[in-house]
């Protein structure tokens, strides 16, 4: 397999995770003052793979709280000067430099407004962390490719130790522990069958990448390394939402991702992968269930984990796929046609 600073970075996460579990609790007393802030509802501001941890985040706090988490619009401050009301909530941004201009502009009018400010970031002297009130450091240490590995799993985590500390339940503190264990599991997946997924997509002009619930975030997020890595365009959707059209351009020899546990989705992604084998699509399935992964062209099995902390050793199966798919591509996968590390949208 070909190694890079990316490949280093995919195989660091272990490491890291167990690290930020381990370390400083920094989560205790950021929960303390939320909860006695006692906020209505929360809205996450963030882009590119900071979005995907949103969408992660979103589920993780609906399960875990029952706090209704919506997704910020920055462009209603930035491009419409809207002032929002939202005194009441507590309001997060999610960026790996904490350098984005729009996302900072969220906290700042939302701090403006009343709301509690939170900021997860990889840079506890950044803008956005000096906007808010209260900071996460996602402690990933330096990311030197430009595509985000270990960041994106360590603000996984990350919401979810606030979201431990928040709701005082030590089994999801109890699961994060074993996610080192599981992400092992997933780097440990032959190269052989990291090369035949690889190749299904470096012969395909697009496909599509598909998860429920806790999963819908792995779906994006691999969907988005693919994307930035290859440059095949491959686009995500809910197993659900997938019906609801785009399955038509599923035909035969059509590439699909899926990413799927065997918790409370199981049964529709079930029914959604004997729909997509009626089609002869060809089927690359991450998941611990065994059922789902006999329907597989390509399987990438994984152990069974606590549904909740699942999309962080899932998605380390697909960073590495994406990596394998830009060398089969001829791209440099630390530095993709196009990117830089850090941008500052407004």
């Amino acid at each position: 397999m070909t190694t890079s600073q990316l490949h280093d970075e995919i195989y660091s996460q272990p490491d890291i995770i167990n690290q930020l579990i381990n370390g400083s609790d920094q989560w205790s007393a950021i929960a303390a003052q939320i909860l006695h802030y006692q906020p209505r509802f929360v809205l996450i501001a963030a882009r590119g793979t900071s979005d995907n941890a949103a969408r992660y985040a979103q589920y993780l706090f609906g399960i875990s709280l029952g706090w209704p988490v919506a997704l910020a619009t920055p462009a209603l401050g930035t491009l419409y000067h809207a002032d929002l009301n939202l005194n009441g909530a507590l309001v997060i941004g999610i960026s790996q430099s904490g350098r984005s201009p729009d996302i900072c502009d969220v906290l700042q009018r939302a701090r403006a407004s009343g709301a509690l400010t939170l900021a997860i970031t990889n840079n506890p002297s950044s803008p956005l962390a000096q906007a808010a009130a209260l900071h996460i450091d996602i402690c990933a240490g330096a990311e030197l490719s430009v595509a985000a590995t270990k960041s994106y799993t360590n603000q996984l985590a990350s919401i979810a130790m606030l979201i431990s500390a928040l709701s005082g339940d030590n089994s999801l503190r109890d699961a994060l522990a074993t996610v080192p264990t599981h992400m092992q599991a997933a780097l440990a997946i032959p190269d052989s069958t990291i090369t035949q997924a690889a190749s299904i997509l470096g012969q395909s002009a697009t496909a599509i990448s598909i998860g429920r619930g806790l999963q819908y975030a792995t779906a994006y997020e691999a969907a988005l390394k693919i994307k930035e890595l290859s440059g095949l365009a491959v686009e995500a959707y809910s197993s659900a939402d997938v019906l609801h059209g785009p399955v038509t351009i599923v035909e035969r020899g059509f590439p699909v991702l899926i990413s799927a546990d065997g918790g409370a989705t199981h049964h529709d992604t079930q029914q959604l992968i004997s729909r997509l084998v009626q089609h002869d699509a060809q089927l690359i399935i991450a998941s611990h269930a065994p059922d789902l992964l006999t329907h597989a062209t390509v399987a990438l099995p994984l152990p069974e984990c606590d549904q909740r902390v699942a999309p962080l050793s899932t998605i380390v199966a697909w960073q590495r796929i994406a990596h394998a798919a830009a060398a089969q591509r001829g791209r440099n996968a630390d530095n993709p046609h196009g990117l830089s590390k850090i941008t500052e949208t407004r």
